[in-house]
Protein backbone atom coordinates (compact mmCIF):
# COMPACT_ATOMS: atom_id res chain seq x y z
CA UNK A 1 0.00 0.00 0.00
CA UNK A 2 1.45 3.76 -0.82
CA UNK A 3 2.50 5.73 2.13
CA UNK A 4 1.51 9.36 2.35
CA UNK A 5 3.72 11.66 2.96
CA UNK A 6 3.76 15.42 2.73
CA UNK A 7 6.74 14.81 -0.07
CA UNK A 8 4.66 12.09 -1.89
CA UNK A 9 1.82 15.24 -1.71
CA UNK A 10 3.93 17.04 -3.70
CA UNK A 11 5.44 15.05 -5.37
CA UNK A 12 1.34 13.98 -6.99
CA UNK A 13 0.63 17.61 -7.59
CA UNK A 14 3.82 18.05 -10.17
CA UNK A 15 2.62 15.08 -11.74
CA UNK A 16 -1.01 16.39 -12.37
CA UNK A 17 -2.70 14.29 -9.84
CA UNK A 18 -3.61 16.72 -7.67
CA UNK A 19 -4.61 20.42 -7.72
CA UNK A 20 -2.83 23.26 -5.77
CA UNK A 21 -5.06 23.19 -3.27
CA UNK A 22 -6.13 19.57 -2.67
CA UNK A 23 -2.16 19.13 -2.48
CA UNK A 24 -2.31 21.56 0.45
CA UNK A 25 -5.33 19.32 2.05
CA UNK A 26 -3.09 16.59 1.47
CA UNK A 27 0.28 17.65 3.01
CA UNK A 28 -2.43 19.26 6.01
CA UNK A 29 -3.75 15.53 6.38
CA UNK A 30 -1.95 12.90 4.36
CA UNK A 31 -3.88 9.87 6.10
CA UNK A 32 -6.85 10.64 4.27
CA UNK A 33 -5.40 10.16 0.77
CA UNK A 34 -5.50 6.32 1.17
CA UNK A 35 -9.23 6.59 1.70
CA UNK A 36 -9.53 9.09 -1.00
CA UNK A 37 -7.37 6.76 -3.61
CA UNK A 38 -9.84 4.57 -3.03
CA UNK A 39 -12.98 6.39 -3.59
CA UNK A 40 -11.53 7.55 -6.95
CA UNK A 41 -11.54 3.46 -7.41
CA UNK A 42 -14.97 3.34 -6.33
CA UNK A 43 -16.35 6.22 -8.61
CA UNK A 44 -14.86 4.22 -11.37
CA UNK A 45 -16.33 0.84 -10.72
CA UNK A 46 -19.94 1.86 -9.87
CA UNK A 47 -19.77 4.36 -12.62
CA UNK A 48 -18.64 1.65 -15.25
CA UNK A 49 -21.49 -0.94 -13.72
CA UNK A 50 -23.96 1.93 -13.69
CA UNK A 51 -23.78 2.62 -17.27
CA UNK A 52 -22.06 -0.81 -18.69
CA UNK A 53 -25.58 -1.12 -20.84
CA UNK A 54 -25.91 1.82 -22.27
CA UNK A 55 -24.14 4.01 -25.27
CA UNK A 56 -22.04 6.29 -22.79
CA UNK A 57 -20.30 3.45 -20.79
CA UNK A 58 -18.43 5.24 -18.31
CA UNK A 59 -15.16 3.95 -19.73
CA UNK A 60 -13.72 7.39 -20.59
CA UNK A 61 -13.27 7.86 -16.73
CA UNK A 62 -10.26 5.38 -16.90
CA UNK A 63 -8.25 8.10 -18.41
CA UNK A 64 -8.27 10.37 -15.16
CA UNK A 65 -7.52 12.85 -14.44
CA UNK A 66 -7.24 13.87 -18.36
CA UNK A 67 -10.72 13.65 -19.20
CA UNK A 68 -12.40 13.45 -22.67
CA UNK A 69 -14.40 16.37 -23.36
CA UNK A 70 -18.05 14.76 -22.14
CA UNK A 71 -16.55 14.93 -18.33
CA UNK A 72 -15.51 18.65 -18.78
CA UNK A 73 -18.42 20.61 -20.22
CA UNK A 74 -20.74 20.25 -18.36
CA UNK A 75 -22.90 17.52 -19.21
CA UNK A 76 -25.28 14.78 -17.75
CA UNK A 77 -22.11 12.81 -17.19
CA UNK A 78 -20.27 15.05 -15.72
CA UNK A 79 -22.76 15.95 -13.42
CA UNK A 80 -22.71 12.20 -12.50
CA UNK A 81 -19.29 11.63 -12.18
CA UNK A 82 -18.42 14.76 -9.82
CA UNK A 83 -21.51 13.50 -7.90
CA UNK A 84 -20.47 9.95 -7.35
CA UNK A 85 -17.14 11.10 -6.89
CA UNK A 86 -18.32 13.03 -3.78
CA UNK A 87 -20.20 9.79 -2.48
CA UNK A 88 -17.97 7.73 -2.94
CA UNK A 89 -15.16 9.70 -0.84
CA UNK A 90 -17.58 9.87 1.92
CA UNK A 91 -18.64 6.24 1.98
CA UNK A 92 -14.64 5.68 2.83
CA UNK A 93 -13.73 8.44 5.04
CA UNK A 94 -17.00 7.28 7.31
CA UNK A 95 -15.63 3.67 6.98
CA UNK A 96 -12.11 4.78 7.76
CA UNK A 97 -13.17 6.61 10.67
CA UNK A 98 -15.25 3.67 12.11
CA UNK A 99 -12.09 1.51 11.61
CA UNK A 100 -9.99 4.06 13.66
CA UNK A 101 -7.65 4.77 10.75
CA UNK A 102 -8.21 8.16 10.43
CA UNK A 103 -6.81 10.54 13.48
CA UNK A 104 -9.41 13.71 12.92
CA UNK A 105 -12.46 11.20 13.62
CA UNK A 106 -14.03 7.85 14.90
CA UNK A 107 -17.20 6.74 15.31
CA UNK A 108 -20.47 8.87 14.82
CA UNK A 109 -21.89 10.91 17.81
CA UNK A 110 -25.04 9.31 18.96
CA UNK A 111 -28.15 10.86 18.17
CA UNK A 112 -30.16 12.80 20.53
CA UNK A 113 -33.52 11.39 19.09
CA UNK A 114 -36.12 9.02 20.94
CA UNK A 115 -35.12 5.53 19.90
CA UNK A 116 -38.15 4.66 17.53
CA UNK A 117 -40.77 1.92 18.26
CA UNK A 118 -39.83 -1.90 17.71
CA UNK A 119 -42.14 -1.48 14.62
CA UNK A 120 -40.39 1.27 12.80
CA UNK A 121 -37.25 -1.51 13.46
CA UNK A 122 -38.53 -4.51 11.32
CA UNK A 123 -37.57 -3.99 7.82
CA UNK A 124 -35.02 -5.57 6.08
CA UNK A 125 -32.17 -3.12 6.55
CA UNK A 126 -32.78 -2.92 10.30
CA UNK A 127 -31.43 -6.01 11.26
CA UNK A 128 -28.96 -8.71 10.33
CA UNK A 129 -29.00 -10.75 13.36
CA UNK A 130 -32.14 -11.81 14.93
CA UNK A 131 -35.78 -13.27 14.34
CA UNK A 132 -37.97 -12.38 17.61
CA UNK A 133 -41.10 -11.34 18.14
CA UNK A 134 -41.34 -7.41 19.01
CA UNK A 135 -44.47 -7.29 20.68
CA UNK A 136 -42.78 -8.69 23.27
CA UNK A 137 -40.09 -5.60 23.67
CA UNK A 138 -40.32 -2.47 25.42
CA UNK A 139 -40.00 0.59 22.86
CA UNK A 140 -38.19 2.31 25.19
CA UNK A 141 -35.99 -0.16 27.95
CA UNK A 142 -35.30 -2.31 25.60
CA UNK A 143 -33.43 -0.10 23.34
CA UNK A 144 -30.17 2.04 23.56
CA UNK A 145 -27.56 3.46 21.13
CA UNK A 146 -24.27 1.84 21.21
CA UNK A 147 -21.88 -0.05 18.55
CA UNK A 148 -20.35 2.45 16.20
CA UNK A 149 -22.06 4.33 13.98
CA UNK A 150 -20.61 5.79 10.67
CA UNK A 151 -19.65 9.30 11.21
CA UNK A 152 -20.90 10.94 7.59
CA UNK A 153 -21.08 14.53 8.96
CA UNK A 154 -16.87 14.28 9.54
CA UNK A 155 -16.85 12.28 6.82
CA UNK A 156 -18.55 14.58 4.80
CA UNK A 157 -16.71 17.44 5.97
CA UNK A 158 -13.55 16.15 4.88
CA UNK A 159 -14.80 15.39 1.49
CA UNK A 160 -16.01 18.93 0.93
CA UNK A 161 -12.25 20.38 1.78
CA UNK A 162 -10.68 18.31 -0.44
CA UNK A 163 -13.01 18.31 -3.02
CA UNK A 164 -13.59 22.10 -3.59
CA UNK A 165 -10.33 22.26 -4.98
CA UNK A 166 -10.91 20.65 -8.11
CA UNK A 167 -11.86 24.05 -9.88
CA UNK A 168 -12.31 24.18 -13.74
CA UNK A 169 -9.75 25.62 -15.89
CA UNK A 170 -10.28 29.44 -16.91
CA UNK A 171 -11.08 32.44 -15.18
CA UNK A 172 -14.10 34.67 -15.51
CA UNK A 173 -17.68 34.16 -14.92
CA UNK A 174 -18.06 30.85 -17.02
CA UNK A 175 -15.17 29.21 -15.13
CA UNK A 176 -17.00 30.47 -11.90
CA UNK A 177 -20.33 29.38 -13.03
CA UNK A 178 -19.17 25.69 -14.01
CA UNK A 179 -17.18 25.25 -10.60
CA UNK A 180 -21.01 26.48 -8.65
CA UNK A 181 -22.67 24.01 -10.72
CA UNK A 182 -19.80 20.94 -9.91
CA UNK A 183 -19.38 22.00 -6.39
CA UNK A 184 -23.83 21.72 -6.45
CA UNK A 185 -23.26 17.97 -7.69
CA UNK A 186 -20.47 17.11 -4.80
CA UNK A 187 -22.62 18.64 -2.53
CA UNK A 188 -25.81 16.17 -3.79
CA UNK A 189 -23.00 13.31 -4.33
CA UNK A 190 -22.67 13.76 0.02
CA UNK A 191 -26.31 14.37 0.31
CA UNK A 192 -26.70 10.74 -1.26
CA UNK A 193 -24.47 8.84 1.30
CA UNK A 194 -25.93 10.87 4.02
CA UNK A 195 -29.98 9.33 2.83
CA UNK A 196 -27.80 5.79 2.62
CA UNK A 197 -27.47 5.61 6.37
CA UNK A 198 -29.91 2.57 7.93
CA UNK A 199 -30.71 1.80 11.19
CA UNK A 200 -28.55 -1.76 12.24
CA UNK A 201 -28.98 -3.31 15.68
CA UNK A 202 -27.63 -6.12 17.32
CA UNK A 203 -29.26 -8.04 20.13
CA UNK A 204 -28.03 -8.92 23.12
CA UNK A 205 -30.20 -11.37 26.21
CA UNK A 206 -30.40 -14.54 27.46
CA UNK A 207 -30.72 -17.60 25.10
CA UNK A 208 -31.35 -14.99 22.17
CA UNK A 209 -34.62 -13.14 24.15
CA UNK A 210 -33.24 -9.86 22.73
CA UNK A 211 -33.71 -8.10 25.91
CA UNK A 212 -31.91 -5.34 25.07
CA UNK A 213 -31.18 -4.16 21.91
CA UNK A 214 -28.02 -1.87 20.49
CA UNK A 215 -28.60 0.37 17.56
CA UNK A 216 -26.27 2.47 15.39
CA UNK A 217 -26.65 4.45 12.12
CA UNK A 218 -24.55 2.77 9.48
CA UNK A 219 -23.77 2.39 5.70
CA UNK A 220 -24.02 -1.37 5.72
CA UNK A 221 -22.04 -3.45 3.57
CA UNK A 222 -23.36 -2.84 0.02
CA UNK A 223 -20.71 -0.19 -0.35
CA UNK A 224 -21.09 3.52 -2.70
CA UNK A 225 -22.98 1.77 -4.56
CA UNK A 226 -26.33 2.40 -3.23
CA UNK A 227 -25.62 5.77 -3.27
CA UNK A 228 -24.50 5.18 -6.46
CA UNK A 229 -28.00 3.59 -7.17
CA UNK A 230 -29.74 6.80 -5.87
CA UNK A 231 -27.89 9.37 -7.97
CA UNK A 232 -28.18 7.44 -11.05
CA UNK A 233 -32.05 7.84 -10.65
CA UNK A 234 -30.79 11.23 -10.33
CA UNK A 235 -29.12 11.34 -13.33
CA UNK A 236 -31.66 10.41 -15.59
CA UNK A 237 -33.98 13.73 -14.33
CA UNK A 238 -31.37 15.85 -13.76
CA UNK A 239 -31.73 19.64 -14.44
CA UNK A 240 -30.45 21.93 -17.00
CA UNK A 241 -28.83 25.15 -16.07
CA UNK A 242 -27.92 28.57 -17.34
CA UNK A 243 -25.32 30.95 -16.25
CA UNK A 244 -26.08 34.28 -14.76
CA UNK A 245 -24.65 37.35 -13.78
CA UNK A 246 -21.78 36.74 -10.98
CA UNK A 247 -21.06 33.10 -12.14
CA UNK A 248 -24.30 32.12 -8.97
CA UNK A 249 -26.81 29.60 -9.66
CA UNK A 250 -30.41 30.64 -9.53
CA UNK A 251 -31.99 29.52 -6.15
CA UNK A 252 -34.79 27.03 -8.08
CA UNK A 253 -33.12 23.30 -7.41
CA UNK A 254 -33.54 21.62 -4.39
CA UNK A 255 -29.69 20.40 -2.89
CA UNK A 256 -30.70 16.47 -4.14
CA UNK A 257 -30.85 17.30 -7.99
CA UNK A 258 -28.37 17.00 -10.10
CA UNK A 259 -27.36 20.24 -12.54
CA UNK A 260 -25.98 20.24 -15.73
CA UNK A 261 -25.18 23.00 -18.46
CA UNK A 262 -24.67 21.34 -21.88
CA UNK A 263 -26.85 18.88 -23.61
CA UNK A 264 -25.14 15.70 -23.97
CA UNK A 265 -24.17 14.00 -27.50
CA UNK A 266 -26.67 11.02 -28.33
CA UNK A 267 -22.90 8.92 -27.98
CA UNK A 268 -24.07 7.39 -31.25
CA UNK A 269 -20.91 7.72 -33.22
CA UNK A 270 -17.52 8.68 -32.73
CA UNK A 271 -16.59 12.74 -31.84
CA UNK A 272 -13.62 13.54 -30.11
CA UNK A 273 -14.29 17.01 -29.86
CA UNK A 274 -17.72 15.79 -27.61
CA UNK A 275 -16.33 13.30 -25.89
CA UNK A 276 -17.79 10.37 -27.75
CA UNK A 277 -16.73 7.42 -28.36
CA UNK A 278 -19.85 5.98 -30.66
CA UNK A 279 -21.29 2.57 -30.04
CA UNK A 280 -19.70 0.49 -33.43
CA UNK A 281 -18.72 -2.91 -32.53
CA UNK A 282 -20.22 -2.54 -29.03
CA UNK A 283 -21.93 -5.96 -27.71
CA UNK A 284 -25.88 -5.97 -27.59
CA UNK A 285 -28.49 -7.97 -26.30
CA UNK A 286 -30.57 -8.99 -29.54
CA UNK A 287 -33.53 -9.93 -27.14
CA UNK A 288 -33.94 -7.38 -25.24
CA UNK A 289 -35.83 -3.82 -25.64
CA UNK A 290 -34.11 -1.55 -22.95
CA UNK A 291 -30.76 0.13 -22.74
CA UNK A 292 -28.48 -2.78 -23.52
CA UNK A 293 -31.17 -3.90 -26.33
CA UNK A 294 -29.58 -3.52 -30.22
CA UNK A 295 -32.45 -1.02 -31.35
CA UNK A 296 -31.32 1.56 -28.65
CA UNK A 297 -27.68 0.37 -28.61
CA UNK A 298 -26.74 0.55 -31.87
CA UNK A 299 -28.29 3.50 -32.83
CA UNK A 300 -30.93 1.91 -35.63
CA UNK A 301 -27.81 0.95 -37.61
CA UNK A 302 -28.67 -2.49 -37.07
CA UNK A 303 -26.25 -4.80 -35.72
CA UNK A 304 -24.45 -8.27 -36.84
CA UNK A 305 -25.21 -11.74 -35.24
CA UNK A 306 -21.97 -13.55 -34.64
CA UNK A 307 -22.57 -17.73 -34.12
CA UNK A 308 -20.06 -19.31 -32.34
CA UNK A 309 -19.43 -23.33 -30.93
CA UNK A 310 -17.51 -23.91 -27.75
CA UNK A 311 -16.40 -27.42 -26.75
CA UNK A 312 -16.41 -27.65 -23.19
CA UNK A 313 -15.89 -30.08 -20.73
CA UNK A 314 -19.39 -31.73 -19.04
CA UNK A 315 -21.29 -34.55 -17.49
CA UNK A 316 -18.18 -35.79 -15.65
CA UNK A 317 -17.86 -37.94 -12.86
CA UNK A 318 -15.42 -39.49 -10.05
CA UNK A 319 -13.66 -42.80 -9.87
CA UNK A 320 -11.97 -44.07 -7.09
CA UNK A 321 -9.84 -41.33 -5.37
CA UNK A 322 -8.30 -39.45 -8.06
CA UNK A 323 -9.89 -39.97 -12.03
CA UNK A 324 -12.67 -37.97 -12.95
CA UNK A 325 -13.77 -38.82 -16.29
CA UNK A 326 -15.78 -36.35 -18.56
CA UNK A 327 -18.06 -36.19 -21.92
CA UNK A 328 -17.24 -33.32 -24.06
CA UNK A 329 -20.54 -31.06 -25.15
CA UNK A 330 -20.84 -28.74 -28.01
CA UNK A 331 -22.73 -25.27 -27.24
CA UNK A 332 -23.86 -22.60 -29.44
CA UNK A 333 -23.70 -19.16 -28.40
CA UNK A 334 -24.80 -16.42 -29.96
CA UNK A 335 -23.33 -12.84 -30.49
CA UNK A 336 -24.93 -9.37 -31.35
CA UNK A 337 -22.69 -6.49 -32.45
CA UNK A 338 -23.79 -3.07 -33.59
CA UNK A 339 -22.79 -1.98 -36.96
Amino acid sequence: MHVWTKEACTSAKSAGLLERKQARACRATPDLMSSLVQAAEDTSTVCQQAFRHRRWNCSSIERAPDYTPELLTGTREQAFVYAMSAAAAVWRLARGCALGSLAACSCATPPRREPPSPSALISPSSFTTMSVSFDTLSARNSFKWGGCGDDVRSASRMAKRFLQGATPPGTGATAKFMHAVNMHNNRAGRRAVEQSLTLECKCHGVSGSCSVRTCWRGLGATGPSAAGSRLLRRYATAAEVRPRPGGRLPPLYHHDNLLYTTKSPDYCLPDKKRGSLGTIGRQCNGSSSGYEGCEYLCCGRGHVTRTEEILERCDCKYFSCCYVKCKTCRRIVKTYECN
